[in-house]
């Protein structure tokens, strides 16, 4: 009885350490730089963007299964502009420049967080449409299963601590 216990608590122990080592990963908190109030422009103009394509594997279950996801950041940033209330440009229109905001995304970085894994780390960009000034920026990571799921997670915290 004593030797069931002993392996029930070494099994339990190695159960713990195991999902801290693999799924406990801490994000750096996202930064942002605001130069000019948002609150001035109505518009948004995001540009094109190549839409990024994962596999991966789950073994959950006797067989391991792949699946595929795949996410195109310029539909992320729409989405999250669009609720957010600006009116999203399918293309720049010179009688709004003084309320536009043109939106770019880029991949920034990537950091080790675990053994073999990395967190993917996206800045965002405003920029005035009138004047080029840079208005505001967002950085921050994402860590998922898909490097596509890392990139929609990282461009959603940017955008969620820049509307904060």
């Amino acid at each position: 009885m004593k030797r069931r216990y002993t392996t029930f608590i070494f099994g339990l122990i190695a159960l713990v350490v195991v999902g801290f080592l693999t799924g406990c990963v801490t994000l750096r908190p996202a930064t942002v730089h605001v130069n000019k109030d948002l609150r001035a422009y109505t518009h948004v103009y995001v540009s094109e963007t190549q839409a990024i394509y994962s596999t991966s594997v789950s073994h959950r279950g006797d067989s391991p299964t792949s699946y595929s996801v795949s996410v195109n950041p310029r539909d992320v940033l729409v989405g999250f502009f669009a609720k957010n209330g600006f009116i999203v440009l399918p293309r720049l229109d010179e009688r709004l420049k003084s309320k536009t905001l043109l939106v770019s995304y880029g991949k920034s970085g990537r950091r080790r967080v675990l053994l073999g894994a990395y967190a993917k780390e996206v800045t965002i960009q405003l920029v005035s449409a009138e004047t080029g000034e840079l208005v505001a920026t967002a950085t921050a990571e994402g860590r998922d299963s898909t490097e596509a799921e890392e990139i929609e997670q990282a461009i959603t915290r940017a955008l969620d601590a820049l509307f904060k």
